[in-house]
């Protein structure tokens, strides 16, 4: 197949090829992580899309492709709505496609972009930086929706390094850069000096990368401390049903029993107590005595009352203390909260009584633990960083996450949002401590590396250690303006191109 080969094929065969692209796109991801698709299959759609000239139709190639990624990545929700909101598989399959659908925007208007105002080697420059800035404004819009960003595949490769750096979205705009760089030597590829420096550009980012991981921002402070991370495994059938609350309570007070001596922090899910902690005074207070003789501290998921606000949150019981709490701050939307109530609250409660009623915390994001700070997010925050940051701005020298992915079945979601939240360690280069209802209860190194976990959909405790770790990566400090910055001069640099050309 010669160079000029997309210029030949029909547009429909092109389009085809685009969603066939996008349906492989969620493989570059856990629990696949094969992390070279994530520049193979860019490379693939901008090799096919330089090919037009008309704006419109280098858009609908990247709606196929993204409309292909966001089906196929997450198709996990229509678990839930056919498990838990009882919708049948068309209808629930018909909603991971309205999402699928919203999502395909973006990379479609990166390619829009790309081909309406830019040409030759400024379009292949900017291509990526509009590739990524549009994962960066997915992330904020209606709440924002951070999955299947391009950065998080690198989180155990080597463009990896560049995290604590620029963040996932940097090492995202470098990732889809080595596509934009591929193409153009494919392009170009009766060149001699664009094969050369196409392979020296290559071999700089490359060794740029190992260089930049090499490099610690971060360093131990305190002794290491020894966690027990709960996993109750308790379905979500079963969570929510009022005659089955004091056999839960009782699996899990029997295993914050069991927990070894030594241990420190004991950690129990989102939600673990599906019940107001106004309802458990007496239990509580056992807690709190057990907790003060054994020099324990618990972490609870449970949600709180406060004058009939209901929050959505994680209690610290600290038997030398009074007791503590962090409320969920990034809420989901139509699970936790109903945006548009008055239009929309009638139709999610026809599906869904009860949910859309949790109200926004308002920090703090760090809880004090054995004279640390724990750096405190609730599921589905783990998965911004933005959100995770603010608990590092605060003095967080570990992570903390409590979890319940139960409601997504045998699925991708839950080695997905792992995969997440070891890039939320590797930016910040602090440890996740990481406990979860039926998996992927885990402990994360400093490195982003998973360290120990238990199996998915078993009843247990996960023992070990973490060290704290002071300090602050760039990432950690400045957030994505290093990420901006750098889109910001890429975007000068086409510009000076096109002047030019």
């Amino acid at each position: 197949m010669t160079v000029d080969a997309p210029e030949r094929m029909p547009f429909a065969l092109r389009l085809l090829a685009a969603l066939i692209l996008g349906v492989a796109w969620p493989l570059a991801f856990a629990p696949f992580s094969w992390w070279p698709l994530a520049i193979a299959l860019p490379f693939a759609l901008f090799w096919l899309a330089t090919a037009e000239e008309r704006p419109w139709r280098a858009a609908t190639l990247g709606y196929a492709f993204g409309f292909g990624a966001f089906a196929a990545g997450t198709s996990w929700i229509a678990i839930t709505l056919h498990n838990f909101a009882h919708m049948d598989w068309v209808l629930a399959g018909a909603a991971v496609g309205v999402l699928a659908a919203y999502c395909a925007f973006y990379p479609a208007l990166a390619l829009w972009l790309s081909t309406r105002f830019f040409t030759g080697g400024a379009r292949l420059l900017m291509l990526p930086v509009f590739w990524i800035l549009g994962e960066w404004a997915r992330a904020r819009i209606l709440t924002g929706f951070p999955w299947l960003a391009t950065g998080y595949t690198q989180t155990s490769a080597v463009l990896g390094g560049f995290s604590p750096w620029l963040g996932q979205y940097g090492v995202g705009l470098v990732t889809v850069g080595v596509a934009a760089i591929l193409v153009y030597v494919l392009q170009h590829s009766r060149s001699r000096r664009a094969l050369v420096g196409g392979i020296a550009g290559l071999l700089v980012i490359f060794g740029m990368a190992m260089a930049a991981a090499s490099v610690s921002f971060t360093h131990p402070v305190g002794k290491p401390l020894r966690v027990s991370l709960l996993q109750g495994n308790i379905p979500i059938s079963e969570k929510w049903n009022a005659d089955r609350i004091r056999e839960i309570l009782h699996r899990y007070v029997t295993l914050i029993l069991q927990t070894p001596p030594d241990t420190r922090l004991v950690v129990l899910p989102e939600t673990a107590f599906p019940i107001f902690q106004t309802e458990l005074p007496d239990l509580i207070g056992h807690l709190r005595h057990w907790s003060a003789i054994h020099h324990k501290v618990l972490l609870i998921g449970i949600p709180e009352d406060v004058d009939h606000r209901y929050y959505n949150a994680a209690m610290e019981i600290d038997g030398r203390a009074p007791l503590r709490w962090y409320q969920k701050e990034h809420l989901v939307p139509f699970g936790e909260y109903i945006p548009l109530p008055g239009l929309l609250g009638p139709l999610v409660h026809h599906f869904l009584p009860g949910l859309g009623s949790f109200s926004q915390g308002h920090g703090p994001f760090v809880l004090p633990v054995d004279g640390q700070k724990a750096g405190m997010s609730i599921c589905y925050e783990e998965s911004f960083s933005r959100d995770v940051r603010k608990g590092v701005e605060q003095g967080a020298v570990f992570l903390l996450n409590i979890s319940d992915y139960a409601w997504y079945g045998h699925s991708i979601a839950a080695a997905q949002s792992l995969q997440m939240a070891a890039m939320q360690s590797l930016q910040e280069q602090k440890p996740d401590v990481r406990a979860t209802n039926t998996g992927i209860t885990a402990l994360i190194s400093s490195r982003g590396r998973v360290g120990v976990s238990l199996p998915q959909f078993v009843t247990g405790t996960l023992n070990g250690a973490i060290q704290p770790m002071a300090g602050k990566t760039p990432f950690g400090r400045w957030g994505n303006i290093p990420y901006l910055v750098s889109s910001l001069l890429l975007l000068l640099t086409a510009f000076v191109l096109r002047r030019r050309r």
